[in-house]
């Protein structure tokens, strides 16, 4: 009888409590390359690198100091998410407005760059990780840059067909591809 009332007892179930201060530990971010896809109907390479930046950098900076949180890492995955915003708003535009957009996303690109290095400087993120930013940074930028000359490439050739300097097969293929692109 007495152990029976021993294991009554015994069957209470142990709660253990978990310290909600205690850091989960988590699977580290790896991204397979920095570099754009060669897919051709999948969206255009600058978008996917400048979108695996945006997301790295969010990865990045979650469990940055409360102190910095809402000046110096604001800024910088809000900016991060701007260029990609520009990014999108200049490919639906055409002409000086794309140019323009272009340009303030490379400005924006620059100013990530360099939330990035202050970062670095206050010990928000180590070195490898300012590295991988810089360099992710470099690449969109250039494939900004050709995207970019594309444009003035191509604008230069319309404005040529207009004004009726260009060939005439030529400008008959352009008006043709730009009719199939709406």
């Amino acid at each position: 009888m007495e152990s029976a009332s021993e294991n009554k007892g015994s069957d209470k179930k142990k709660v253990i409590k978990k310290d909600p201060l205690k850091v989960v530990a988590r699977k580290p971010f790896v991204l397979e390359s920095i570099e754009p896809t060669k897919d051709k109907e999948k969206e255009m390479a600058v978008f996917t690198a400048a979108k695996k930046l945006s997301e790295y950098i969010f990865v990045v900076t979650q469990n940055a100091p409360a102190k910095f949180r809402w000046s110096i890492i604001a800024k910088l995955q809000n900016t991060s998410i701007e260029v990609v915003e520009t990014l999108y708003l200049a490919n639906f535009e055409r002409g000086a407005e794309r140019l323009r957009l272009q340009k303030i996303a490379s400005t924006k690109l620059r100013l990530v760059d360099h939330y990035a290095e202050i970062g670095y400087k206050v010990k928000l993120f180590p070195f490898k990780r300012l590295v991988f930013i810089t360099r992710s940074v470099v690449t969109v930028r250039g494939l900004l840059a050709g995207w970019a000359k594309s444009t003035l490439r191509r604008d230069k050739a319309e404005a040529d067909c207009a004004s009726g300097k260009g060939e005439a097969s030529d400008c008959e293929q352009k008006s043709v591809q730009i009719r199939l692109e709406i």
